[in-house]
């Protein structure tokens, strides 16, 4: 996929980008197919949102009844992802049947769009690593939406704390962005104790 629906403050992807526009699942089910045969070992999905994947095209809806899901205690700026049509979850839950053999990453998430489908997935299938990337940008829940990220640091923590619920053992990864416009001594500090914490 290309492109974001995001707008948080400090990115210009969406005004260089533009909306999200998303491949349809079976031209990357093929490509998959193509790199497996090829002797390709590791895939990583790649999106500047990925996991708010959402192909309309081709396939009817799969797992999660047609509605975008956020992440408790995740808000958003724009919904342009309902109706019918395949999910990040089915799209993960397609490339790992059509290559066992192969392992799956992903990049770059948004910490709103991880609705269990995704983590079960994850969980479920051996050849998804059990690796996510999630980026954070600060721990201070002020800071956060100065940023226009839509979350708490409480929200932040209660994903973390399920994601390692549902995938006992997972690797954890995140950004920061430290001195980001009148960021306080407080307000960095709260993102040291984050980083700690998580």
């Amino acid at each position: 996929m290309r492109g974001c629906n995001n707008m948080c403050s400090f990115c210009i992807v969406p005004f260089v980008r533009g909306r999200e526009r998303n491949r349809p699942a079976s031209s990357i089910v093929d490509e998959v197919r193509y790199l497996r045969d090829d002797g390709i070992k590791e895939i990583t999905l790649l999106g500047q949102n990925v996991n708010s994947y959402h192909d309309k095209t081709e396939i009817e809806q799969l797992s999660e009844k047609g509605h975008h899901v956020n992440t408790a205690g995740f808000t958003e700026m724009f919904k342009l992802r309902d109706g019918a049509g395949a999910r990040f979850a089915d799209l993960m839950d397609l490339v790992s049947d059509a290559a066992p053999e192969i392992r799956f990453r992903f990049t770059s998430p948004h910490p709103k769009d991880f609705p269990d489908t995704i983590l079960d997935v994850i969980a479920a299938k051996a050849n998804v690593c059990k690796q996510i990337h999630v980026p954070v940008q600060s721990g201070n829940t002020d800071m956060l939406f100065r940023m226009r990220r839509n979350h708490t640091r409480e929200a932040y923590v209660e994903l973390i704390d399920h994601m390692r619920q549902k995938i006992p053992g997972v690797a954890l990864s995140t950004d920061f962005m430290c001195g980001f416009c009148d960021e306080s001594d407080a307000e960095f500090e709260d993102t040291i104790s984050l980083l700690e914490h998580v």
